[in-house]
């Protein structure tokens, strides 16, 4: 293969990639607190067969991704167990499979056992690590401050629900419904220091905008297409040569 086919399939490399993302994204336009995934590309130039310096190869280089932190809108919903984050800070859960997750999901849930949950069946963590429970009774007469505390009608203190900062992005990885866990075991919690507040009755709804995304993945197709016809063109062209060169010999 010559360089134009490498590139083409450097092109290709980065689009997938991008593809997947964007899917994503698009899957979860209406999960509550999900956060839109971006993807950073480079153009790496490549002179080790240049004759005139500044001339080259240049290849799509996949350099990663990143975290859109726009907020989403905040939807009151009346349900005084759902609770939206205002600011930079996140809430930590223990995952089904025992692993502490971060998000940004406040569509909450109360159990029988009064085990406070996401509708996936991740349990949100108080400001010590600790996972939180209510009494049921309580489920529809709780009162949640801004910053977290969880009184009863009487006006007794049930809990604190965490607000904590985000990990290096880098050392997390995507777990699913807008959750991030972290790589390494022995992860610790830090509190939010930033100000986040927490609002009652209320979710922070996707950062996703669909149509925005839908129209990225029909770019991201187009372009993709493109490559592939660039690589059949090419193709062609060496068949080509190769029948001339036979019939001249």
């Amino acid at each position: 293969m010559d360089n134009s086919t490498y590139v083409a399939l450097s092109k290709l490399s980065a689009l997938e990639r991008q593809l997947d993302v964007t899917s994503n994204n698009i899957a979860n336009a209406s999960s509550s607190g999900f956060k839109a995934e971006r993807v950073l590309f480079e153009s790496y130039l490549e002179k080790s067969n240049a004759a005139v310096d500044g001339e080259g190869t240049h290849y799509v280089l996949d350099r990663g991704s990143y975290v859109d932190d726009t907020p989403g809108v905040v939807v009151q919903t009346g349900n005084p167990l759902d609770l939206a984050l205002t600011g930079q800070g996140w809430f930590a859960y223990e995952m089904p499979d025992g692993r502490t997750g971060y998000g940004r999901d406040g569509q909450l849930v109360l159990n029988a056992q009064g085990q406070v949950t996401t509708a996936n069946g991740a349990q949100i963590l108080d400001l010590g690590g600790a996972a939180l429970n209510i009494p049921p009774q309580f489920a529809n007469a709780l009162a949640i401050s801004d910053d977290g505390v969880i009184s009863s009608p009487d006006g007794g203190v049930m809990g604190q629900v965490g607000i904590f900062e985000l990990p290096d992005r880098q050392t997390l990885s995507r777990a699913g419904g807008g959750m991030f866990v972290p790589q390494a075991e022995d992860a610790g919690l830090v509190p939010d220091d930033t100000g986040s507040t927490v609002i009652q009755g209320a979710v922070e709804s996707s950062n996703v905008q669909p149509v925005t995304e839908v129209t990225r993945l029909i770019q991201i197709q187009q372009a993709y297409q493109h490559s592939l016809n660039l690589m059949a063109s090419d193709d062609e062209l060496k068949k080509e040569m190769l029948s001339r060169i036979g019939r001249n010999s």
